[in-house]
């Protein structure tokens, strides 16, 4: 890696001893013409610089937004700056927001891609990254006659940071983005730092289509402002209006004489202005009655509006993402079919979530058991028909779990009757308003036999064809008959299948320890175990109660009748043949919705008692019977019934 993170001589810092100190300056310049500017008559659009040049209000409505920001824009340019773990990206994904840090990685030149497996690689390096080999800065004189620029030498910030980033083609084309060092490496500065020395490519697109459009400096200044979010997200905190004045300076070159124009609501004492922080400053603060009517009626007033904000309808607990009425068809909207599941409603699930420490400790994954059910224990109507049984909170309540979880098991007879997708539709997720899929789970199907057609119109691969999910992994014994095809169309897809030597049919199959022990080292570090009915009941046995770390059961109001697929595990006994229960501690029980309820436990197993009776009935019957004995009223003797009447002198005291 050595040979590959050596600078060129061609990379040295851009403008590391230039800069000038020009950030009051260029507020004071942008006042100081503000404040020059003449407004003829209020009643015209008719506008007159000083100079005697003219420029008008524009007579189309301007209020659309400038911006067209991809989803999680601020996130991932963050992610994109540390790069603490491995980012996953399609090709758009990639060419979309690399533009938006383009001021903090530069591509090596000079160098040959480097092989990296089934892919190709090329190294970035940090723009503050100190070039050796640079020659020194001699700065160029000033002409004589001219007063020489105030100019500050920038703060020396070396930056040993670089990323690799690996292009892998096939079925599934894909991006990584990973570290060219060591861990312990980190960037000698901030983002915002990096945001301050020089703006990035994107939010500079964004000023330019706008000022190409004929639009005047100041003006398209003060309508970024109007989306301070979005301005920020998209690394546009420290703009200045001479940005906009230099975007434009090529199109005036070939439209010098052009009559340039203003946006509805644009005044000239409020387009400049900003703060040392990088906001805008007082006099750069947008009033709300120069905002669209629609968009002072959708938010509080001391908010400010956010027009491409996707609306929420709300149902219940869960909430479904509504795109919003699109007036820029480049918008990047959240995929229809992401679902919101609110923090308010997750707090009953913490104490059932994979825990790290936990895992660390205990030497495997976290595993938990999740279903939905009928009264009666059913699953389904009957056997390979797809029934829905819970309502849209508990799905969403499904997918946030999906989201805490590395992956998601089925087994075969599920996948080859629902033909489910299993990813995350979480709202944030990669796919659904996130970027890449490293928060997605990975797909596992248990499949000892390799009885699974794997086929590319699968919904589990065309949905890891789109950039939506992992791919998935298929579990299969030894011996098991795989087709040429099915494996060559799962690789190309980006899935494995993993064969577990650890099988007995005769005594009841798969080892379940042996499975979770594989992943465990493959990087699997929960596992969230949906399904069907064979999987869940084996791993409800005794046999495998310690590898089961938490229980989260759906029960809908509902009865699927004897024909339904039913979740009960086979009896266990022990050696006296009296039957061992299996049972649920630390019990939560949440309403979901208008009619379902969500069970949350962790799973014991219990000798069985000498009496034959549950401990937890005895319990609580031996208590209900104290209680009782302690809150009666003592029996007189004038209450007793007398002889010939109906009951028994002690009918009124409590039973056990």
């Amino acid at each position: 890696m050595a040979d590959i993170l050596t600078p060129s001589r061609y990379d040295s810092i851009e403008e590391q001893h230039d800069g000038v100190d020009d950030e009051q300056s260029d507020m004071d310049e942008a006042q100081n013409q503000d404040a020059t500017m003449m407004e003829d008559d209020e009643d015209t659009n008719e506008r007159t610089l000083p100079n005697g040049k003219s420029y008008t209000v524009s007579e189309m409505p301007t209020d659309y937004s400038l911006f067209s920001n991809p989803p999680g824009l601020g996130l991932t340019r963050q992610r994109l700056f540390e790069i603490e773990d491995q980012i996953e990206l399609s090709p758009t994904d990639w060419q979309t927001y690399l533009p938006f840090v383009d001021n903090v990685w530069r591509k090596q030149r000079g160098a040959e891609l480097q092989k990296e497996g089934d892919g190709s690689g090329e190294v970035y390096w940090c723009k503050l990254r100190k070039n050796v080999h640079a020659k020194p800065h001699a700065p160029k004189p000033t002409p004589e006659g001219k007063q020489p620029r105030k100019k500050r030498a920038k703060e020396e910030k070396a930056c040993p940071m670089a990323i690799k980033v690996v292009r892998t083609q096939g079925a599934t084309e894909k991006y990584t983005v990973m570290r060219a060092v060591g861990r312990d490496v980190r960037h000698t500065h901030d983002l915002d730092y990096m945001d301050s020395q020089k703006r990035n490519g994107a939010i500079m697109d964004i000023a330019r289509a706008e000022t190409n459009r004929g639009f005047l400096p100041g003006s398209v200044y003060w309508k970024m402002w109007t989306e301070p979010d979005k301005m920020v997200a998209a690394g546009g905190k420290f703009m200045k209006v001479s940005d906009v004045r230099n975007v434009q300076y090529a199109w005036r070159q070939q439209n010098p004489d052009a009559l340039l124009k203003a946006h509805t609501g644009y005044s000239q004492t409020r387009s400049a202005g900003r703060s040392k922080t990088g906001t805008p400053g007082r006099r750069a603060q947008i009033p709300q009655q120069s905002l669209p009517p629609q968009e002072l009626s959708a938010r509080p007033s001391s908010v400010r509006p956010s027009p491409a904000q996707p609306t929420v309808a709300q149902s219940g607990s869960a909430q479904q993402i509504t795109p919003p009425l699109e007036r820029n068809p480049r918008r990047y909207d959240i995929p229809k079919g992401a679902l919101q599941y609110p923090d308010h409603a997750r707090s009953f699930l913490h104490a059932y979530l994979p825990d790290s420490s936990r895992m660390t400790a205990q030497n495997r994954p976290h595993v938990t058991l999740t279903w939905a059910s009928s009264l009666d224990s059913r699953i389904a109507l009957m056997p390979g028909v797809q029934t829905a049984i819970s309502g849209p909170e508990t799905k969403a309540m499904t997918h946030y779990l999906r989201s805490r979880h590395d992956a998601i098991v089925i087994g075969v007879r599920t996948a080859i009757a629902d033909d489910p997708s299993l990813n995350c539709r979480l709202q944030g997720v990669g796919g659904y308003g996130g970027v890449g899929v490293d928060q997605q789970p990975r797909p596992i199907i248990i499949d000892p036999y390799a009885r699974l057609t794997i086929r590319p119109d699968m919904k589990i691969l065309q949905i890891v064809s789109e950039g939506r999910a992992k791919a998935p992994w298929v579990v299969v014994a030894p011996g098991a008959m795989l087709h040429p095809v099915a494996v060559s169309t799962l690789k190309a897809h980006g899935g494995e299948y993993l064969m577990i030597n650890d099988y007995q049919p005769q005594n009841g199959g798969l080892n379940w320890e042996g499975i979770f022990n594989v992943l465990y080292r493959e990087g699997i570090r929960s596992i969230m175990i949906e399904g069907g009915g064979v999987v869940l009941s084996e791993l409800l046995r005794p046999r495998w109660s310690h590898l089961i770390d938490s229980v989260v059961l759906t029960i809908a109001p509902t009865f699927f009748g004897r024909t339904g697929v039913e979740v009960a595990p086979y009896p266990t006994h022990d050696e006296h043949h009296r039957p061992i229960a299996t049972r649920l501690k630390g019990v939560r029980w949440q309403p979901m919705g208008d009619a379902d309820v969500v069970m949350c436990g962790h799973l014991q197993v219990d000798a069985p008692p000498s009496n034959g009776i549950l401990p937890g009935i005895e319990e609580f019957s031996q208590a209900a019977s104290s209680e009782r004995q302690q809150h009666a009223p003592p029996i007189s003797a004038s209450a007793r019934p007398q002889n010939g009447e109906a009951g028994h002198p002690q009918a009124s005291a409590p039973r056990s």
